[in-house]
């Protein structure tokens, strides 16, 4: 069973799909391949450098920080520099599906509705969390209100986010009420999973 998470910056996605690894899930973070491609890979870094200029180069592959610097408040600049890493990560994703052997897989994608991603998961999900928690977990990672705001504007509010996804987790409580979602969730897709419900592997097979 394939599970995409997602939600609005700083709502505890990465902590949600962490408890879900912790089961047994095998995970994979959007954010954390693009930050591999910007730094290792020879033909993202040639392409970005093509688009932005060598002064976004840093000590090792592309410095993210002057990257960001260069595309923060260019919409434009944002969504050419989203052309060039949303394709490679959607393809990295389904490369460790395809070779997955875990009876879980969950892949976090902040920007999935956003993009084309939602396609190919059995499950969307949805970490949702008052605002106001959030502002204050954005700013103890050193992002300021302009920052977050800029932020925010590129998403789609947690309200469409949760319209859209197929479950909603509720991440306004303690760490004991988010891990007691994430085994309610892995109980649910394992449950699926043995009843024969739609994975992709029987897709692929035309079940």
């Amino acid at each position: 069973m394939t599970v995409a998470v997602t939600g609005p910056f700083a709502s505890g996605k990465s902590t949600f799909v962490r408890m879900l690894g912790e089961l047994g899930a095998e995970t994979v973070s959007a954010d954390d391949l693009v930050h591999r491609l910007l730094a290792c890979d020879p033909e993202t870094i040639a392409r970005v450098v093509e688009r932005f200029g060598k002064e976004v180069l840093g000590e090792r592959g592309i410095d993210r920080r002057r990257l960001g610097e260069r595309v923060f408040g260019d919409r434009e600049a944002l969504r050419e520099l989203e052309g060039i890493l949303h394709p490679l990560v959607r393809r990295e994703i389904e490369r460790r599906i395809s070779s997955s052997r875990a009876p879980v897989f969950v892949a976090e994608i902040p920007l999935l509705f956003e993009g084309t991603g939602r396609e190919g998961f059995d499950y969307t999900v949805a970490v949702v969390t008052p605002e106001e928690r959030r502002r204050g977990w954005a700013a103890e990672r050193g992002v300021g209100e302009e920052r977050f705001r800029a932020i925010e504007g590129r998403q789609l509010s947690a309200e469409e986010k949760a319209r859209l996804a197929d479950l909603v987790v509720e991440n306004g409580g303690s760490l004991d009420r988010l891990r007691e979602q994430a085994r309610a969730l892995w109980e649910k897709v394992l449950a699926e999973r043995g009843s024969g419900g739609s994975t992709r592997e029987e897709e692929g097979r035309g079940g």
